[in-house]
């Protein structure tokens, strides 16, 4: 049973009117719902069943891994698809020629390969979206502009303006952390599902063996910096709203796990209002200082304790459970649930690990002895 990505899927938006309608749009034309074909439900950004969607975003991972694209790169591009058509592979624009995933309109499609016989084929879009995406990705470099204007140049093309950068700041650039996020665990996923069944068996055994007693101390990294994820950095966010700390705004820090600008700005008010050096990172030093912040404080220690202390045990029995059965979905979904905690990350060392083993099946080059010379 294929994975459903229930945290990407995207509802239905809003129909057009028959008013708007160009003459060159795609909106009015049939949709092909061959047996078989990924197709959407109408032409209707985010109109496409999750089963279509989840399969939409997994052929968008597998062409950006295919060009090389590195995780964030390939949430880029997810963001991109998400922006455009709501991962609907259907998807039209009412006032122009724009279709598909990446929304291109006709003359962009051409020289990326669509026309007639497969402007909505998703396999096709998919391979477009990306080769677009390394084409703006390198322009921008060559200009010395950030990555924004990957997006900027999508919407707008290299030379025009039609607020694309606008619109990549504001809404495709806040989605890249978390998208990156959900790559790095389906790209894990796919590395375990690759392994023997007893391989497997031995991931979820030393994942297992590496959490300690449910009476021991929570382990936790020595630093954490911007870009780092998980529980810790949770923790970290809610002790420091916890101790007044807010972002340079003064708006208070979301327990999002993820390290980003506002966090840091939280992190170097602390430092400064400690005398500590400003520097953003949260070091033995600055976990010194806060921890004696919140023995000062016995609100705020309690408001930490309650989020630092991990809860393994829902997680970790479906992972193991999963681990030896034989439902994909079912081991994909234990397994984003267990990345999150303070536990994943040695279970990913663990499966890195076995992942370059060589199977002993496999040491004769796949073939039974002798089988080369029948």
């Amino acid at each position: 049973m294929p994975t459903i990505h229930t945290d990407m899927i995207q509802p239905k938006g809003a129909a057009y009117r028959t008013s708007q309608l160009h003459n060159r749009s795609h909106y009015l034309e049939s949709i092909d719902t061959s047996e078989g074909r990924l197709a959407g439900n109408s032409r209707i950004w985010g109109d496409a069943s999750p089963e279509v969607q989840s399969r939409v975003i997994d052929i968008l991972i597998d062409a950006s891994q295919n060009a090389g694209l590195s995780v964030r790169e390939t949430a880029h591009v997810l963001a991109i698809a998400r922006i455009e058509s709501g991962f609907n592979p259907d998807a039209a624009a009412g006032t122009t020629s724009a279709s598909g995933l990446g929304q291109f309109i006709d003359d962009t499609g051409r020289a990326f390969g669509l026309d007639g016989r497969n402007r909505f084929d998703a396999g096709a879009q998919a391979t477009a979206l990306v080769a677009h995406f390394i084409e703006n990705r390198d322009l921008a470099s060559r200009r010395g502009q950030g990555e924004a204007y990957i997006y900027k140049y999508h919407h707008d093309g290299p030379v025009r303006d039609y607020g694309g950068l606008r619109h990549a700041e504001t809404k495709v650039l806040p989605m890249l952390d978390g998208y990156a996020r959900f790559v790095e665990e389906q790209h894990l996923a796919r590395r375990v599902e690759r392994l023997p069944q007893a391989h497997r068996d031995n991931v979820a055994d030393r994942a297992e063996a590496a959490v300690p007693p449910l009476d021991a101390p929570a382990t936790s990294r020595d630093v954490l910096r911007g870009g780092d994820h998980g529980a810790d950095v949770r923790a970290l966010q809610v002790t420091l709203t916890a101790l007044g700390f807010d972002d340079a705004r003064g708006r208070a820090l979301e327990a999002d796990s993820a390290f980003g600008p506002r966090t840091g700005e939280a992190v170097r008010a602390f430092q400064q209002a400690r005398g500590l050096t400003v520097d953003g990172v949260v070091g033995a030093e600055t976990r010194r200082a806060l921890d004696a912040a919140l023995r000062s404080t016995p609100d705020a220690s309690s408001a930490a304790e309650s989020v630092a202390r991990p809860t393994r045990t829902s997680s970790l029995d479906r992972l193991f459970a999963a681990a030896r059965g034989d439902d994909p979905s079912a081991f994909r979904t234990a397994l984003a649930d267990f990345t999150d905690t303070p536990f994943g990350r040695r279970f990913q060392t663990a499966s890195a690990e076995l992942a370059v083993q060589p199977d002993p099946a496999m040491r004769t080059g796949g073939q039974e002895p002798g089988a080369a010379e029948r």
